[in-house]
């Protein structure tokens, strides 16, 4: 993880998500609601870019460099990463 930022509670963070369920794309805006004392395993709220899909809550996401979000996979769900800097 970068060394200069840590999770907190209120942060923005990046999980990814099913297309279907995002108005197409594969990564969603989450808001860290836990932080785990390792600091790199949160809970969080993801802001889903659809009206059909509720907000929903992951729990015990694990710190990833790069998101890759694999239909086959579940536990790529259970992911988070910063989001880029412009």
């Amino acid at each position: 993880m970068s060394s200069s930022q840590k999770p907190s509670v209120g942060r923005i963070v990046h999980v990814p998500m099913p297309p279907s369920a995002n108005n197409g794309s594969d990564t969603a805006p989450a808001i860290v609601t836990r932080v785990d004392e390792d600091e790199e395993t949160v809970n969080v709220r993801i802001l889903a870019d659809s009206t059909a899909s509720p907000q929903e809550w992951r729990r015990s996401l694990t710190y990833t460099d790069e998101l890759a979000y694999d239909p086959d996979d579940t536990t790529s769900l259970y992911r988070w990463t910063w989001p880029p800097r412009a």
